[in-house]
């Protein structure tokens, strides 16, 4: 697994995350773009310049269990193999670590019934993937499943395990105008460039078609959409010079692969009962993956 300089990252992170508060509560304010496992964390929020993230974001079954005591106001969690035990009060600047009380930059907080926790502990504690993106503004948070799901999905060679996980990434639709709704909704489909699991066109039921590329940070993005109720289109349609298409009619139980070359024509592959399939795409025998990173 690729190694990268976290603590440099998150230092520079928090100060210019810092400087990003908006006007409202003296004490908090939200925090813009924290992204938690593809997904965009709308209640993120800054402490006196930290970065603060709701606990219950950072479910990972695989990694750490967490409960909290509302009677002592502490939140308690640890790693699956128990190496590290963790436990922490509500407005406290300490934690106690392995038996071991330490600082930590803020205090944890709870609004609306949730408890926010630092994001630079998170990580320096318990190892969770954590970059700043300046450029954007963004802040990238990966727990250990999601950094290891990374990994497949921008470097592996599987290629139907990759487009498993792109498909199953949380969609950003950005400036893209709001769908229109249909009726009758039987199918789903995708279709991807020949060879590749980062760039993926969704079929919702032919009412509506978006593309999606996925970034260096492993976030899905829409770069086009065409809206067949409203028949209104949205960015740019991509061309792929040749793909396949995986088309899931789960009403009629059929689902039916294939390829399409450059000029549109398709040729069907194979076809199973929907209950067969599983995940939402299929190995196509001779493909190999060609996109993935370095």
């Amino acid at each position: 697994m690729r190694r990268w300089n976290k603590w440099l990252t998150l230092t520079m992170g928090t100060a210019l995350l810092g400087s990003v508060l908006f006007a409202g509560s003296p004490a908090y304010a939200a925090a813009p773009s924290v992204f938690v496992n593809g997904e965009l964390q709308y209640d993120a929020m800054m402490v006196k310049g930290n970065a603060m993230i709701k606990l219950r974001a950072l479910t990972d079954t695989a990694w750490i269990v967490f409960a909290y005591d509302p009677k002592t106001r502490v939140v308690m969690f640890h790693t699956k193999d128990n190496k590290i035990t963790v436990q922490l009060r509500e407005g406290e600047k300490k934690a106690t670590v392995n038996g071991k009380s330490i600082p930590i930059d803020a205090a944890v907080v709870n609004k609306n019934g949730l408890t926010y926790v630092p994001l630079r502990f998170i990580s320096e504690t318990l190892g969770a993937y954590v970059k700043y993106n300046a450029k954007d503004n963004r802040v990238i948070v990966r727990t250990p499943t999601a950094q290891q799901e990374f990994e497949t999905l921008m470097h592996g060679g599987d290629l139907k395990e990759a487009r498993e996980i792109a498909l199953k990434l949380p969609k950003i639709s950005g400036d893209a105008p709001m769908l229109e709704s249909g009726e009758g909704y039987h199918h789903y489909g995708f279709t991807f460039p020949e060879g590749e699991a980062l760039r993926f066109i969704f079929d919702n039921a032919g009412y509506d078609y978006g593309y999606y590329e996925v970034n260096e940070e492993g976030i899905a993005i829409k770069k086009w959409q065409y809206d067949d109720v409203a028949k209104r289109e949205w960015g740019v349609k991509p061309k792929f010079e040749s793909s396949v298409y995986f088309l899931n009619q789960w009403m009629g139980g059929l689902y039916t692969f294939g390829k399409t070359d450059a000029q549109g024509n398709s040729q069907e592959l194979g076809r199973l009962l929907s209950e067969e399939v599983d995940g939402r795409v299929v190995s196509i025998e001779g493909e190999k993956r060609t996109d993935a990173r370095p």
